[in-house]
C-alpha cells in the first residue's frame, strides 16, 4: 500500500512540474532504488560470526565509497567529511539551472518519509537493545539537556538516511556521475549509519569511515561499529552512547575516536 501511494505521489509530482521523459527516468530510477532499502533487514539484530561473514565484501563497499569523496576532499583541502557536501551543493546549483529545483522541493518529501520509515524502524531496534543510562539532567518528555540518548541516537540515523538519500536522488538526475551511488550502497547491505571519523591509534591521526550494523553480543544487542579495513569486529556501543565511546568485543582497542563533523560530539 505504502509503495502504491508514493508512486502515485511520484507520478503527480512529475507531471506538475511537466518533467520530461528522460529527466522523469532518472526520478523514478532513483526513488525506485531508495525505495527498495529494506530497513526491517537493516534493523535485525544477527549473530557477531554472521555479521563477519559480510567483511570482505562490506569492506570492499567502503573503499569504494571513501575512493568517491576523495577527489572532492583533495581538491578542495577538506576533509572527506566534508567533501560530501562539495557534489551535494553542486547538484542544487546544476538543479536551479535546469529549472527542476521546485520539482525536488516535493520529490524530497518522498525521499524524507522513506528516511522517517527508517528512523522509525531504529527505534524499535533500539527499545529492543542496550542502552546507556540515563543523564540525570535529562528531560524524558522532550528530550532536552542531553545529546546522548537511544531516541535521539535513532533521530541522528533518520537525518543522515534523509541527508544521504537526497543527495543520490538529486546527484543521479543532475549530474553525469553520482558519488552518492557507493553511499546508497553501502545502505543497501545493511548500514544503519554512515559517518567519516576523525581516529588516533599509535600516534597516527587519520580519517576513516564508521558504519553501524545491528548485532547480538554476550551482553545484549548492540551496534556495532565497523571500520573501514577491519576484518573482524572489534568495537561496538550500546544506544545513545557518544560516538567516541568505543567498547571492545574482546581485547582492548587502542582506535580512539578524536573528532566528527557532528553538531553533537565533544571532547573528552
Amino acid at each position: 500500500m505504502r509503495n502504491e501511494t508514493d508512486a502515485v505521489l511520484l507520478e503527480n509530482i512529475i507531471s506538475k512540474h511537466k518533467i520530461g521523459e528522460d529527466i522523469a527516468s532518472l526520478i523514478k530510477q532513483s526513488w525506485n532504488r531508495i525505495d527498495a532499502i529494506d530497513e526491517s533487514k537493516t534493523f535485525k539484530y544477527e549473530p557477531i560470526e554472521e555479521f563477519e561473514k559480510k567483511l570482505p565484501h562490506l569492506n570492499r563497499l567502503k573503499e569504494k565509497a571513501t575512493e568517491s569523496f576523495r577527489p572532492f576532499a583533495d581538491r578542495y583541502r577538506t576533509s572527506l567529511c566534508a567533501a560530501m557536501g562539495i557534489p551535494m551543493m553542486d547538484s542544487i546549483s546544476r538543479a536551479g539551472k535546469a529549472g527542476i529545483y521546485e520539482a525536488f522541493y516535493e520529490l524530497f518529501a518522498l525521499t524524507n518519509a522513506k528516511a522517517k520509515r527508517f528512523g522509525l524502524a531504529a527505534l524499535y531496534s533500539a527499545i529492543q537493545g542496550q542502552k546507556n543510562d540515563i543523564p540525570g539532567t535529562y528531560n524524558i518528555v522532550f528530550d532536552r539537556d542531553s545529546p546522548w540518548t537511544f531516541r535521539n541516537e535513532a533521530e541522528h540515523m533518520e537525518e543522515y538516511a534523509r541527508y544521504h538519500f537526497n543527495s543520490y536522488m538529486i546527484n543521479q538526475v543532475v549530474n553525469a556521475t553520482n558519488p552518492f551511488g557507493p553511499v546508497v550502497e553501502l545502505y543497501e547491505h545493511g548500514a544503519a549509519d554512515f559517518i567519516f571519523m576523525q581516529t588516533e591509534q599509535d600516534g597516527k591521526i587519520k580519517e576513516m569511515l564508521a558504519t553501524f550494523h545491528m548485532v547480538s553480543t554476550d551482553i545484549g544487542n548492540v551496534i556495532a561499529v565497523h571500520m573501514t579495513g577491519d576484518d573482524k569486529l572489534f568495537h561496538y556501543r550500546k544506544w545513545g552512547e557518544p560516538y567516541f565511546t568505543l567498547h571492545a568485543i574482546k581485547e582492548k582497542t587502542k582506535l580512539r575516536i578524536i573528532g566528527i563533523a557532528d553538531q553533537r560530539f565533544a571532547a573528552d
